[in-house]
């Protein structure tokens, strides 16, 4: 199979950039954390030492047949067999914030500490529905494949079609060139999985990588319990959340298998219930403990977008749910800690939404987003669920009938993204990314236009404070951030902006404003996500280092701040 899949890739052609991401993908994560005068060539070459020699280790333990398959299809689709290591990017990065917890560069969840944080992607959000809650009792899982693959991952979609010699045949969607069996899959036996990021300090380098768990698991289990066999059974390098559904259990139609180094644990969907849902902070009280926090917001960012999916799911649960309603729970831009509308922040699109798919093995059929990211907004596409022989088939768009019905009206706009925020809230992050596409000049000219549609989103004010502090106009981010506090429905988010706000202040020597902001935070709700600011405020003692406040730059996956 993977000397066909590289023939076919030869044949369509357009795969080569997925083969100039994953070699940079892990690195650029770490060092994207780091201020931006910090983000040089010692900072990554330093990183990608680390990264190359996670996978090295990593790659070493892989199983023949799987590497096997992998060389093939790389050197068939001419392309060097020594980027077999880099299926372990994520395995890797994930294991690089483990590593930065377990010497205590980051803090754990449980454990809140104002020391240094780096920020990291968001991750994936998945719910599944059947019985009562579907619409028509069938049971589909829909997914956001939330990944730094934007411009890479959301064009040119793929769906693969597996029939091996042994075992059973299978199928997952990815993007051209990426022969990755797992990471989104289903199989004949009717099951689907979906891995999902976790960080733990728990991490390992001679286990297997999630791309051969999943492939092992769709192409072997048949139910939940010999999936959940399958992953007691192996060590597992990384730190997973892996959603699986299995539409001919008369139990517990769905899980959620997490792993670190070592260790696994299964939260099972409740038997009789008709629903789950899965995004990044793990259930299992066993594995909760040694979890990192990768940043303050990632946990409030995991916990709303959990949050948000259940609210959607009560509010159908007497019409049912159907499939064009998960395409707009997957587009869905309400932060539920305020209850307005975000262009981006705590909701379950993502700016790094790559692949947006409901699948369902049950129905016969999956629906696809061939949008570009956030991908959710779609269009869909449905592809049946149908095994042949080795072949491609292109579908022609303009022909195909979009199976798009979402309410939405700004995931309608497609055609004309150029004219919504979350176009120009892209941009904004690109450019951010890449410092050949601009500098903060730029980003904040995108940002500005993102305004121009969504004038009274806080989310965005706050960013372009961030860029302005980087510039070194403080007088311009204390006034932008005071707007943001007028805006602010958030308690989490209103008490960010006003640990910065004080520290701005501190900064411009204005200490009778600095010293009131600290207040408003100290005197926030202390519940378990908004302690963070609370000692951050405490930890402060009233003032804030100019030196601190000049390395500071502005996270656009989780809407937060990378600071030292």
């Amino acid at each position: 199979m993977g000397r066909q899949f590289g023939e076919i890739m030869n044949s369509i052609g357009e795969f080569e950039p997925i083969f100039d991401f994953y070699p940079v993908m892990a690195r650029n994560l770490l060092v994207g954390s780091l201020p931006r005068s910090m983000r040089g060539s010692l900072s990554k070459g330093a990183t990608s030492i680390l990264i190359n020699w996670m996978l090295r280790r990593m790659s070493k333990h892989r199983s023949p047949e799987f590497s096997a398959r992998t060389i093939a299809a790389l050197t068939t689709a001419g392309k060097s067999s020594k980027i077999a290591k880099e299926l372990f990017t994520m395995d890797a990065f994930q294991n690089s914030v483990g590593l930065l917890g377990l010497i205590q560069f980051l803090p754990e969840i449980a454990f809140f500490t104002p020391g240094r944080t780096a920020q990291m992607v968001p991750a994936c959000s998945s719910v599944a529905v059947w019985g009562d809650q579907s619409k028509d009792g069938k049971l589909y899982h829909a997914r956001n494949f939330d990944f730094p693959g934007v411009d890479v991952w959301d064009t040119r979609p793929i769906v693969a079609f597996c029939t091996p010699d042994q075992g059973l045949r299978y199928g997952y969607i990815a993007c051209r060139g990426a022969d990755v069996p797992g990471i989104t899959a289903f199989n004949e036996a009717g099951i689907t999985i979906a891995f999902h990021t976790r960080f733990h300090k728990k991490v390992g380098f001679s286990g297997v990588g999630v791309i051969d768990l999943g492939h092992e698991i769709i192409s072997k289990a048949t139910n939940i319990r010999e999936a959940v066999e399958i992953a007691r059974r192996r060590k597992i390098n990384s730190t997973w959340g892996m959603i699986i559904t299995s539409q001919n259990e008369t139990g517990s139609k769905a899980a959620v298998i997490e792993t670190n180094y070592g260790d696994v644990d299964v939260t099972y969907s409740t038997p009789g219930s008709d629903h789950i849902v899965n995004t990044n902070h793990y259930f299992s009280p066993r594995l909760q403990q040694g979890e990192i926090l990768a940043s303050p917001v990632f946990y409030h960012h995991s916990l709303s977008r959990y949050q948000r999916a259940q609210e959607i799911l009560a509010s159908q649960r007497k019409k049912g749910t159907t499939v064009s309603d998960l395409q707009n729970l997957l587009n869905d831009t309400i932060d539920p800690s305020s209850g307005g509308n975000r262009t981006m922040g705590s909701t379950l699109r993502q700016i790094t939404s790559v692949k947006s798919v409901v699948m369902s093995p049950e129905a016969g059929k999956l629906s696809i987003s061939v949008g570009v990211a956030p991908t959710g907004g779609g269009p869909y596409v449905e592809v049946p669920i149908a095994w042949g022989k080795p072949g491609y088939k292109i579908i022609d768009l303009k022909k195909q009938k979009s199976t798009t019905k979402n309410s939405n009206r700004k995931a309608k706009s497609a055609p004309n993204a150029e004219k919504t925020a979350v176009h120009h809230y892209k941009q904004a992050m690109l450019i951010d990314e890449n410092p050949k596409l601009g500098g903060i000049d730029e980003i904040i000219a995108e940002l500005d236009k993102a305004a121009k549609f969504e004038a009274k989103d806080p989310s965005i004010l706050f960013l372009k404070a961030m860029l302005y502090i980087e510039k070194g106009k403080l007088k311009e981010a204390s006034e932008l951030m005071e707007r943001v506090d007028e805006l602010e429905n958030s308690s989490f988010r209103k008490l960010q902006n006003q640990l910065w706000l004080a520290r701005t202040n501190s900064v411009l020597g204005k200490n009778n404003i600095s010293k009131h902001y600290y207040e408003q935070v100290k005197k926030g709700k202390n519940s378990p996500l908004s302690s963070v600011w609370i000692q951050k405020a405490y930890s402060d003692k009233g003032k804030y280092s100019p030196r601190k406040l000049k390395l500071v730059s502005p996270n656009f996956l989780l809407v937060d701040v990378n600071e030292i």
